[in-house]
């Protein structure tokens, strides 16, 4: 096969591609009880591929993702996080899925799925008595836990969330390649993403300097996933912080053409505020309050932010 090929002569371009699963948030997976044939064709995402030098075609399986091998098509999974089960059955593979975590709500063929708990504290040993191959999470699990199930024939596999737009094309390239293997999976995945982010980027919006505030008055810094995705349609002032540390009080010299809102955020407290109450979007109603899950829980859901984003400024644009 073509794309074959074309692996081989770009293994370091690949190997780049799937870095940064295992760096999406601070917590860090936990270790595979799992051991790798130095011969395997395997995808690493810990910084390094690896595939099979020998004349060979290289094979789909096993795939090595964040120290969780996968030697063949899971047929029974529980994915225990909302957004990862909303990727799962975008790519197709939703008849896979035997259960869910109790956030997974969507699409609506999930409610039926049996409810194996919260993320953070499934029930394991329902989960064993289930007997899947594999458990999907964005919530790390315990080495003790990751032991049991894996003496249990049963494989762990843990995708943080993701704090920028290339994290998260790798994790619906990472699920591709669970279920379709090295090579048609990792294009699978492509192609969703593609999708999603082209649908985005080419909405033809923009906000101009924004900054996206969410609760306790924080202020998104350049390397959160909120910025990432709303840096599609304008600038984000804040984009030289880390995390939510900006400085609020900058922003009466810089001041952004529009304040963007996470919804759980009431005007009236941006209003209340000492420093937020001041600026002249603020007080000219420059404010769109969009709903913070399309970045605590993203899916090919995040689409519509566009539409809210737009219709929020449309409603400034008519009141101004």
């Amino acid at each position: 096969m073509d794309h074959r090929n074309a692996i081989r002569r770009s293994l370091g371009a690949a190997a780049a591609v799937f870095m940064l699963l295992a760096c999406g948030c601070d917590s860090k997976p936990a270790e595979s009880t799992e051991t790798v044939d130095a011969q395997d064709s395997v995808m690493r995402v810990t910084g390094e591929l690896l595939i099979d030098d020998s004349d060979d075609e290289p094979s789909e399986y096993p795939v090595t993702i964040n120290d969780t091998v996968i030697r063949k098509r899971p047929e029974k999974v529980i994915c225990l996080s909302s957004s990862l089960t909303e990727i799962i059955c975008e790519l197709g593979f939703g008849d896979s899925l035997i259960g869910r975590g109790s956030y997974c709500s969507y699409p609506e063929s999930v409610a039926a799925l049996t409810d194996y708990g919260k993320p953070a504290s499934p029930d394991f040993e329902a989960i064993k008595n289930a007997a899947p191959d594999l458990v999907v999470t964005a919530t790390s699990v315990s080495g003790k836990d990751v032991t049991a199930l894996s003496e249990s024939g049963i494989a762990v596999l843990y995708i943080p969330s993701p704090r920028s737009l290339d994290e998260y094309g790798r994790i619906y390239s990472a699920l591709g390649m669970v279920y379709e293997g090295l090579f048609d999976g990792e294009k699978t995945g492509n192609d969703a993403f593609s999708a999603v982010k082209n649908a985005l980027a080419g909405c033809g919006l923009s906000l101009g300097n924004f900054v996206y505030v969410t609760e306790g008055g924080a202020v998104a810094g350049g390397d959160t996933f909120e910025s990432s995705v709303l840096s599609l349609f304008g600038h984000n002032i804040a984009e030289n912080a880390s995390g939510y540390s900006f400085d609020k009080s900058l922003l009466k010299d810089e001041q952004p053409d529009i304040i963007v809102l996470n919804s759980d955020v009431s005007k009236e407290e941006l209003l209340g505020d000492e420093v937020f109450g001041s600026l002249d979007a603020v007080t000219a109603g420059k404010i769109i309050s969009v709903s913070n899950s399309y970045f605590e829980s993203p899916s090919g859901r995040i689409t519509a932010l566009a539409d809210e984003l737009g219709a929020g400024e449309k409603v400034e644009s008519d009141e101004a």
